[in-house]
């Protein structure tokens, strides 16, 4: 009995999953952008990350494109969420920052 409640922790710990995320990005040369999307897919394993790959909106004149790893599964409420941060590219002599935690995925 044990062992079959060990297999379905284990089945459960590696679902593969997404989060969302969305936020704004830091202040700079006047203004903000603003940014969402989806990480990519990965297995609920102990230490795992996610990619987020995506274009800020259209401000000014531009956007800005980002591509970062997050941070490392954070316990939280029943399951677990990603904080990250990483600077934009350059374009129209500037950058912004952006960071903040992903959707909550409940184990």
């Amino acid at each position: 009995m044990v062992y079959i409640i060990y297999n379905e922790v284990i089945i459960m710990q590696n679902r593969m999953h997404s989060h969302r995320f969305m936020g704004r990005t830091t202040f700079n040369d006047g203004y903000i952008h603003g940014y969402s999307g989806v990480t990519s897919v990965n297995p609920d394993i102990p230490g795992h990350i996610h990619y987020m790959v995506g274009e800020t909106t259209f401000e000014d004149g531009h956007i800005h494109r980002y591509n970062l790893q997050t941070g490392p599964a954070i316990p939280v409420n029943g399951g677990h969420t990603h904080y990250y941060r990483a600077a934009t590219s350059f374009e129209d002599g500037h950058i912004h920052y952006l960071y903040g935690y992903t959707s909550i995925y409940n184990d």
